[in-house]
């Protein structure tokens, strides 16, 4: 009977919370918000990033970069402070194309300029291998409020042509066609031209010197770009702009003499003779002078990295700075672990790439 008792209560509770639930409505589980996905990057066309960034051979590099909406670019080195106090300003252009969250950029040298975006106003250089560069230097450029043009002047390669009164050039990096007008007028590049052509109208690759400049077109057309040629340099038959070389020097079996160094405060052009090194491709060793003895060692190499070992040099005493210049030299050899060549010039880098030192090839006499 107790039982009996005891199950009928348990079943008229049971009655009066379903009814008080029914009563006040059931209620799901509050979820929390989710956080909003952010809005993924997009590359900004007819932009122009501006920094100033370290330098090897250099107080300081200062460089722009230009990206337009037909997915060219243009870009301004800006060395300040170099041996001698000098200045020195390099031009580059090409193509550039969005891989994910890197900006790539494709122009005469060997490797791929590479950034990542770091927000729409920001971009961050990064290594050869578009890898981060592990600094506490800053490597960031910021983007300008108007855009720069970047209009040279600069060296420039491509198909030259002539027709119906118009002289054309693509331009091998780009790929784009621009009109030429030319500062002085010069027969000698017709008569050039008609007798190297295959056809009337057919290009012929051709170097020249000149800036780029907008003229203004029709109404309701927007500007277009135009070369104005200051310097025609020459025609080159026979090739077109798949066969032109890369203008940069090889790592190896190059004579790479010193420029500067960041250990050596103290100039290079008070040396009798400066540092220099040669790494042979056929057995991987290394060998050159130090600025007072003669070195040897081995090095190993990738397609970004560089290590020396085994380094020694010769033990004769030298006077003046020459020994400081020694020491500094090796010194920054043995901390080498990535290299970088632009054109003619060597730069090498430690581990975290922070510069070490700049060189350059020079012909041994």
């Amino acid at each position: 009977m107790m039982i009996m008792r005891r199950f009928r209560l348990n079943i008229f509770l049971l009655m009066l919370l379903l009814l008080g639930s029914c009563s006040r409505g059931y209620k799901l589980p509050v979820q929390p918000d989710r956080p909003a996905e952010p809005e993924p990057l997009t590359p900004v066309a007819n932009v122009t990033y501006y920094g100033e960034i370290p330098c090897a051979e250099c107080r300081v590099q200062k460089l722009t970069v230009s990206l337009f909406d037909d997915d060219s670019f243009r870009v301004k080195r800006v060395y300040v402070g170099l041996a001698g106090g000098k200045n020195k300003v390099e031009y580059d252009l090409g193509r550039w194309q969005r891989r994910g969250d890197k900006l790539v950029l494709r122009g005469s040298g060997r490797f791929p300029l590479q950034f990542r975006y770091e927000s729409q106003s920001e971009i961050r250089l990064l290594d050869q291998l578009g890898k981060d560069i592990v600094s506490r230097l800053n490597y960031s450029l910021y983007k300008r409020d108007v855009p720069d043009f970047l209009a040279g002047p600069m060296s420039l390669t491509g198909m030259f042509s002539m027709e119906n009164g118009k002289t054309l050039f693509v331009e091998c990096l780009t790929g784009k066609t621009f009109s030429l007008v030319f500062e002085r007028p010069d027969a000698e590049i017709t008569r050039g031209y008609e007798a190297l052509r295959s056809a009337p109208g057919k290009g012929v690759l051709a170097t020249l010197h000149g800036r780029f400049e907008l003229k203004a077109s029709g109404q309701g057309k927007a500007a277009a770009e135009r070369i104005m040629v200051q310097r025609f340099n020459s025609f080159l038959p026979g090739r077109d702009c798949r066969k032109v070389e890369k203008r940069n020097a090889s790592l190896e079996n190059t004579f790479w003499r010193l420029l500067s160094i960041k250990s050596f405060p103290s100039s290079l052009n008070a040396q009798a003779k400066a540092p220099y090194i040669i790494m042979k491709s056929g057995d991987g060793s290394v060998s050159g002078f130090s600025g007072c003895n003669r070195l040897g060692g081995a090095y190993t190499s990738g397609s970004a990295r560089l290590e020396f070992k085994r380094l020694v040099t010769s033990r004769m005493a030298c006077p003046g700075e020459s020994m400081a210049l020694e020491k500094a030299f090796v010194a920054a050899l043995e901390k080498t672990a990535s290299w970088r060549i632009r054109g003619n010039i060597l730069e090498l880098y430690d581990a975290s790439s922070v510069p070490l030192m700049s060189m350059k090839v020079v012909t041994p006499q």
